[in-house]
């Protein structure tokens, strides 16, 4: 009877410290603008795919606030004296989600699938790699046919996360996406479209103690004031993309913390130049330019919180031609050129917008603007991932605002758009010109002549207005006063190493 009731008293001990162990998991809940497409570093096009792969994997390399690179896989790199080979020393002892091994020839089939995979978003981006190597277990040798001075931060972001060789295998290269298995601290657990993405701890990770969270819950909110109400409620703990004009109130709630990253990137209206019309005309473009207010928008779309801008990078950049200064909305000076330009009026015209609250506001503002100025603008608002199709297959007249969100390096935000081979260059806009100058800012690793490169690059985009830059975003997060330890990378993604939740 005795032993019978010991059995159970180590019975119920277990069980309550089981129960214990459950009640004292925790979750992390994360609120996203967008569902993101395929969680593959190859293939992905949206920054909240980022957001995810970036919670769940370790790249190569990372940047800290002041984009300095940061070792992660890679614990170190040299370049050669010529500049044509990159040697980087690997982080030993680290395995994969689905536990085959982190090593060198897992590096260089990552590298190569970037390469040369039919549908890699990011071959582009690596261009200049001729050949990688692997001669040791744990050292990779990535060489170049010319300087690359854009090649470490490509490492610092997707091209830097590598995906498991066997899972690949098992998987499929055009499947990956769909059941991501990198080296991280969190493991892909489920899918629901439109709803979530979840994702557990993984245990044995080689910097687990960092990671206080069992799981994280990525929850997609498109509509900008409902992912406010989720974390006023409680529901969600951190929320991207809080809408500017909220930011005076919420930061007047002493239980959520505000908080802007300054970014790197550009929002840009994007036009159709292989499709037949008046906007095939530079002049027509450029009336479009001249009839909007930029600084008006940001005030009113924005309150303020942005920054106006009419190039690829910011005004306050070193990048930012300023003799290429952001014209003053000039409405006779727009008709002016569409007289010149010889067009029919009023010009018919059509935005594709993402049915983003903040997109169809700043929308409407270009729509009631231009109008003024002689054209007969539409709005034709779809949700976005049904304009990544649309504007894929050709099938627009402008697209925006729209752009890339992120960049660690100019070159992110520059080449992928106006570079004729550049992934993201869906204006269609070839310029050998254009081409020169900016494959010159990948072999230039002189600082200051890549800054005036840039320059030229920014003036001849003004010219040729392949796209309108409007504005320039911080990524303004807000979260649960009781997270703590929340820092970023330089690109503005949320790190969750040594961050907790006080009690």
């Amino acid at each position: 009877m005795t032993n019978a009731l010991l059995s159970r008293t180590a019975l119920a001990a277990i069980f309550l410290a089981g129960f214990s162990a459950a009640g004292s998991a925790q979750d992390l809940s994360i609120a996203l603008a967008d569902d993101p497409d395929a969680l593959d570093p190859v293939t992905n096009r949206t920054h909240v795919g980022i957001t995810v792969m970036g919670v769940m994997c370790d790249g190569l390399l990372t940047t800290d606030e002041d984009l300095n690179f940061v070792p992660v896989l890679a614990e170190s790199w040299s370049w050669s004296d010529d500049g044509l080979a990159l040697t980087m020393n690997l982080r030993q002892g680290v395995s994969f989600q689905d536990g085959s091994p982190f090593n060198a020839d897992a590096v260089k089939a990552g590298l190569e699938r970037a390469l040369n995979q039919p549908d890699s978003q990011r071959a582009a981006d690596i261009s200049s790699i001729s050949s990688v190597e692997a001669p040791g277990e744990y050292e990779v040798v990535v060489n170049v046919s010319e300087p690359s001075a854009q090649l470490l931060s490509k490492f610092a972001e997707r091209v830097g996360i590598i995906f498991s060789p066997t899972a690949i295998e098992e998987t499929g290269a055009a499947d990956i996406g769909a059941a991501p298995v990198c080296a991280g601290p969190y493991a892909f657990d489920e899918r629901v479209a439109q709803d979530r993405i979840v994702v557990t701890k993984v245990e044995d990770y080689w910097n687990a103690d960092a990671y206080a969270f069992d799981t994280v819950t990525f929850r997609v909110m498109p509509d900008d004031s409902v992912r406010l109400a989720n974390l006023q409620s409680g529901d969600v703990d951190i929320m991207e993309k809080l809408d500017p004009s909220n930011v005076d109130v919420v930061e007047q709630d002493p239980n959520i913390t505000v908080e802007p990253v300054a970014v790197m990137n550009n929002q840009a209206l994007m036009y159709n130049l292989e499709q037949d019309g008046p906007f095939a005309s530079a002049d027509v473009r450029n009336a479009f330019e001249l009839s909007l207010d930029r600084n008006a928008i940001n005030q009113v779309a924005f309150g303020g919180r942005y920054l106006a801008g009419n190039q690829v990078t910011p005004p306050n950049s070193q990048y930012y031609d300023p003799a290429t200064p952001m014209p003053e909305r000039d409405v006779e000076g727009a008709k002016a050129l569409l007289e010149q330009a010889g067009v029919e009026m009023p010009v018919e015209f059509e935005i594709l917008v993402p049915n983003r609250p903040l997109s169809v506001r700043v929308a409407q503002m270009m729509q009631a603007m231009s109008q003024e100025a002689g054209f007969a603008t539409e709005l034709n608002v779809v949700d976005f991932a049904t304009t990544l199709q649309m504007t894929e297959d050709g099938n627009f007249t402008a697209w925006g605002p729209i752009g890339p969100q992120f960049a660690n390096d100019p070159d992110a935000v520059a080449f992928q758009v106006l570079h004729s081979t550049g992934s993201r260059n869906l204006s269609r806009y070839y310029s050998d010109e254009m081409d020169a100058l900016l494959e010159e800012t990948r072999t230039q690793t002189d600082p200051a002549e890549r800054v005036e490169v840039f320059h030229q690059v920014a003036a001849l985009a003004a010219a040729d207005e392949p796209v309108t830059y409007l504005y320039h975003m911080p990524q303004i997060y807000a979260y649960d006063s009781a997270i703590e330890g929340l820092t970023y990378t330089g690109d503005g993604f949320l790190r969750l190493e040594g961050v907790t939740r006080a009690e």
